[in-house]
């Protein structure tokens, strides 16, 4: 009897302590518990969710993504015909959503940096209005910038009274065209060409970086990777007789253009309403980013020759990039999910184009595509973040 309590008694232990007592054991129990009660309100929500959906005969599936829309779409990034699928639409959708994220995020980083320098600057009046931009854009809701800029883009003139930079670009209420650039045939070598020109670039600009830092003298390594990039690209699209062909909007019938590349009103808008409010909000991360550094780094750079500028992008922006980057991320994630009111100003997102298509498709079920690529937007992001963040992070000697 004895011998079968002691055996009863190291069941219940782990590592010597009993399991009531152990905490790694406690946390393990907790964690199944924990995932078994998750699974299981999810498993009785979306069973009573498909249950209402069969009962109120609620239109559901998929097999819709392989019928013909009929439903033209203003601005697409690639062909689009409205005998297209559902599928092919909702793809198209996604790369208009990806475009003005793209740029967005782009635009944003510059003006955000620029702001935020600005707002450090010692000058009074750049220090001021950098201060104003970012306490006027960030305060004000997205949603209504957005319906600022609209307006202030229908205000525009029309095509024939557009304003005119050098007969090359054009800005009216149909919104900015430009030059654009086709590819030709040779297109791809030159890319090819480029791409070794611009390692070789960097490899250089590396080794030039390393002797200034042995020698102390200046080796203009900057300019150097540009010499490198731009004359072989340069050199190559000569070599390859033009693998670009460049063509430039003109004026046509019917008040429009044709040739370059043009964007419409709505995208301009909705462009510069995300930039600027979201910038706004980078620009106080580049901020607090710098001034994360201690004042001491800014001395030590200073001593060493540095002027301002060059002790900010060699000393101290580097050093301030493990704080800025990490919160920059996740404002590129919200600048993307904030995309989705450009419903409001008609701009054929995921989200617009995707109600319209209710209309004739299962809502549910498009509104459910919609949800999943968003989240594979954030994924993508998160997946950005975690790869940077394991890159700069502190190893140990």
């Amino acid at each position: 009897m004895e011998y079968t309590a002691r055996a009863m008694m190291r069941l219940l232990q782990y590592q010597g302590i009993p399991l009531w007592r152990n905490v790694v054991f406690l946390q393990f129990t907790l964690q199944i518990v924990s995932a078994v009660l998750v699974v299981s309100f999810l498993a009785i929500v979306f069973t009573n969710l498909f249950r209402e959906i069969d009962q109120r005969e609620i239109p559901f599936g998929f097999s819709f993504l392989d019928r013909s829309t009929g439903i033209p779409i203003g601005e697409t990034l690639i062909d689009y015909t409205p005998e297209d699928s559902y599928r092919y639409t909702l793809f198209v959708a996604f790369l208009n959503t990806v475009k003005v994220a793209f740029v967005g995020v782009v635009f944003a980083t510059i003006v955000g940096i620029i702001v935020g320098v600005a707002r450090l600057s010692p000058n009074w009046l750049v220090n001021r209005l950098a201060l104003v931009y970012i306490d006027v854009f960030r305060n004000i809701p997205l949603l209504v910038q957005l319906l600022f800029w609209f307006f202030i883009v229908l205000a525009l003139p029309p095509i024939r009274e557009a304003y005119v930079l050098g007969d090359a670009f054009f800005l009216s209420n149909s919104g900015f065209a430009m030059p654009w650039v086709a590819p030709q045939g040779s297109f791809w070598p030159w890319v090819l060409v480029c791409a070794l020109g611009l390692g070789a670039a960097f490899y250089v600009a590396r080794v030039m970086e390393r002797r200034e830092t042995e020698s102390g003298r200046a080796s203009h390594s900057l300019l150097a990777f540009l010499v490198i990039t731009f004359g072989v690209g340069t050199a190559a699209f000569f070599a390859f007789g033009g693998p670009l062909d460049v063509t430039m909007p003109e004026r046509g019938a019917f008040e429009r253009l044709s040739g370059g590349t043009q964007v419409s009103g709505s995208f301009l808008a909705l462009l510069i309403g995300l930039v600027v409010y979201t910038s706004s909000f980078i620009a106080e991360i580049v901020r607090a980013g710098i001034q994360s550094v201690s004042k001491g780094q800014t001395e030590a750079a200073r001593s060493t020759g540095l002027n301002g500028t060059a002790s900010l992008r060699f000393v101290i922006f580097p050093q301030a990039l493990r704080v800025i980057i990490p919160p920059t991320i996740s404002h590129y994630l919200n600048l993307t999910k904030n995309s989705s009111l450009a419903a409001a100003i008609g701009y054929p997102d995921m989200v617009s184009v995707a109600t319209t298509l209710t209309q004739t498709a299962p809502a549910v079920s498009l509104i459910g595509i919609v949800m999943v690529s968003y989240l594979g937007l954030s994924l993508f992001y998160a997946l950005i973040g975690n790869i940077y963040n394991r890159l700069i992070r502190y190893k140990a000697l």
